[in-house]
């Protein structure tokens, strides 16, 4: 999730991880295009995805002001095919949120948490089963 950054990704350099989600990956804030990872790192990643034919799921809004589109970009770039976006609408977040998020999170961000419609139908309720669906795939093959 955003402050978390590339965790997820990160963690694909261990064989035991085999299912890979990004929520809003914000770090670094003031690089839009960044993903805090080397090009060794990322270039291990990138084989291991083509190798074992796995994939990244990835969620933001289209106005996310800290998880922006240059980063998704940048992604795209470094993991081909295997990087799996979503870009949802801003028009699909919830707009009662928080005082904290008012206040300082001004654009639509929490896919799966704070800005999730909890109803069927809605956008962020299909990115969030989506991930459901992914992480059951991935961790129950046998």
């Amino acid at each position: 999730m955003c402050f978390t950054g590339n965790f997820a990704l990160s963690m694909m350099l261990d064989e035991a991880t085999i299912a890979s989600v990004l929520c809003q990956p914000s770090l670094p804030l003031d690089n839009p295009a960044g993903i805090e990872i080397s090009a060794e790192e990322i270039s291990t990643i990138r084989k291991r995805l083509d190798r074992e034919n796995l994939d990244v799921l990835a969620y933001r809004f289209e106005g996310d002001r800290f998880c922006r589109a240059e980063r998704f970009a940048t992604y795209r770039q470094a993991l081909g095919n295997h990087f799996v976006e979503r870009v949802l609408p801003d028009s699909a977040a919830k707009q009662d949120v928080p005082p904290f998020f008012e206040k300082h999170v001004r654009s639509p961000h929490s896919v799966v948490t704070v800005h999730l419609i909890d109803e069927q139908g809605q956008p962020t309720i299909a990115a969030r089963d989506e991930i459901i669906a992914f992480l059951r795939g991935r961790l129950t093959k046998k």
